[in-house]
């Protein structure tokens, strides 16, 4: 099978864990036989280029509509020129790779222009869903109010492109039940969206010597971004509790993750007390590994509904203890008592509580630990992850041979007006290389 990947991030230009599944997916499949090449942003290099990586063709040639350096802002003039340069775009790689399936990876910031395209080519596609960000590409529902009206108006008209076109939708799959009912909830039509959990090389994270043991003083671990709704003021909250009651030295905090100024500086202030806290920064994918393995917990702190947790697999794969909020889609792996310790979201109070716990409770670690490698080892490896993903593309491409597939149309000169190319070109600024 001939596959183009068109995706939003692809290393080493990445934000976290999704992109580098990404990556392994596309190497794994190439690995089984398969003809793979990769379409994403030209974010993180200087220029747009084709390069090869892996021996996979890489081709950085589609636009973010806003820079992930930056929060994002609503622009509609911004939104609409990407929108129509990215379908071109994907459309020109369609044409030039002549794929049998278009894999649609995350389209966050990359506008609905991919999807149209792949829509627009005739040919088979699928969509993997690892976040809810499809549902900020539906076109806006009525609204009373003059300006819910007039966006409205635009969605349909013409802003119509930068929309998703919902009767032509590729066939999806989504990383878990609770991220299926949000998008459901949010108007999208995956109620029929097949559930594919992912996973993890287990080679990649052995599990340590002794499963389940501590260093004096305690080392607690959180991996990902900083940013508010990751909660990590909560585990620094907790910290300081936990602290108070095991008196100074006892705890040390390892932060593995880079986010927004200001949330830093709050962390930075809440860090002030009884353990010390350690703010790496960004941290390449080769190094997270040996963070599990060299520390004694492994705590995620999640204020908002999971998609999923490949953190949590990698943690527990290597022997560490979660302790974990199960808000979305850990809660379908994570069992209290059993494979982790679990507490509410925004509730310092019971996670320092089970910290003590565990600070004293070798039996408890010991059995947490090794829950945790057998459920990772049955349920969660990327084995059985890219097995049932390979089903389901070999599905999607039989499920339309059936179907007259045109190639696709010739592409329209591009028109250079006001909203063209060439200004959303201008526009977008390359962002430097993150670490």
């Amino acid at each position: 099978m001939r596959l183009l990947l068109v995706g939003n991030l692809y290393p080493p230009h990445f934000l976290g864990g999704y992109e580098i599944l990404c990556r392994n997916v596309a190497l794994e499949l190439r690995a089984r036989g398969h003809e793979v090449e990769v379409l994403t942003s030209d974010w993180g290099v200087g220029r747009p280029r084709s390069e090869e990586e892996d021996r996979i063709p890489v081709h950085r040639r589609l636009h973010l509509e806003e820079d992930f350096h930056r929060p994002f802002r609503m622009d509609r003039r911004r939104r609409r020129a990407v929108a129509r340069f990215n379908r071109r775009e994907t459309l020109r790689w369609i044409q030039r790779t002549k794929p049998d399936l278009v894999f649609l990876w995350s389209q966050l910031r990359l506008t609905a222009g991919p999807l149209r395209a792949a829509a627009d080519s005739g040919l088979p596609a699928a969509w993997s869903l690892n976040d809810p960000h499809a549902a900020g590409l539906l076109a806006a529902p009525p609204r009373p109010q003059p300006r819910g009206l007039l966006r409205f108006l635009a969605d349909r008209t013409w802003d119509r492109s930068a929309a998703l076109p919902p009767s032509r939708l590729p066939r999806c799959t989504v990383i878990s039940a609770s991220l299926r009912d949000e998008l459901v909830s949010a108007g999208l039509p995956f109620g029929k969206a097949r559930v594919i959990y992912q996973g993890i090389p287990l080679e990649q994270f052995p599990l340590k010597t002794k499963p389940g043991s501590i260093h004096m003083p305690l080392r607690v671990l959180y991996t990902g971004q900083l940013h508010p709704w990751k909660g990590v003021h909560t585990l620094l909250e907790a910290v300081r509790l936990a602290g108070a009651r095991l008196g100074p030295g006892a705890l040390e905090v390892t932060l593995a993750g880079a986010g927004e100024e200001a949330y830093l500086r709050r962390l930075e202030r809440l860090a002030e007390g009884p353990a010390r806290v350690r703010f790496l920064g960004r941290v390449a994918p080769d190094r997270v590994s040996a963070l599990y393995r060299e520390h004694d917990l492994f705590v995620f702190p999640s204020t908002w509904r999971e998609p999923f947790g490949l953190t949590h697999l990698e943690a527990m794969a290597s022997g560490t203890p979660v302790l974990s909020t199960t808000g979305g889609g850990p809660g379908e792996f994570l069992v209290d008592g059993e494979n982790a310790l679990t507490f509410p979201a925004e509730s310092p109070v019971p996670l320092a509580s089970a910290l003590l716990q565990l600070h004293r409770d070798a039996d408890t670690r010991v059995e947490l630990a090794r829950n945790a490698r057998r459920l990772v080892e049955e349920r969660f490896t990327l084995e059985r992850y890219l097995d049932e993903l390979e089903d389901f593309l070999h599905e999607t491409l039989h499920h339309a041979t059936s179907q007259d597939h045109r190639d696709p149309a010739p592409l329209r000169p591009a028109r250079l007006g006001r909203d063209g190319d060439r200004r959303a070109r201008d526009r977008q600024a390359p962002a430097p290389a993150r670490a």
